[in-house]
């Protein structure tokens, strides 16, 4: 068993790494744009991580420390596409971010 630190805590924010084939172009990004909370360490060989994404829900399976990338500023998010427009008012899908999350922006 690992009796190191862990590199990453509960509550921190992560990005997943996008699995590639071997000979895949590197120009598209290796890390997801969604980031996602450490919810729960599991001390097992190779220790593993638990995750949450921005709503709460919680993802399904582990992950080990080489797939999860730390970030300092989870709230930068971009906006993937303008669905509808009313006046001042935009409704808009977020990159990297699930269906579920569509916004109303003033």
């Amino acid at each position: 068993m690992d009796i190191h630190k862990p590199k990453i805590k509960v509550g921190d924010f992560v990005r997943i790494s996008k699995h590639r084939h071997l000979f895949k172009k590197g120009y598209t990004p290796n890390w997801s744009n969604e980031v996602f909370t450490v919810s729960k360490i599991q001390n097992t060989n190779p220790r593993t991580y638990l995750l949450q994404d921005v709503s709460g829900k919680t993802i399904r399976g582990g992950f080990y420390t080489e797939e999860l990338q730390k970030v300092k500023y989870p709230i930068a998010y971009l906006v993937e596409k303008v669905l509808r427009k009313k006046g001042d008012r935009l409704f808009v899908k977020w990159s990297g971010i699930d269906k579920t999350h569509k916004t109303l922006l003033d």
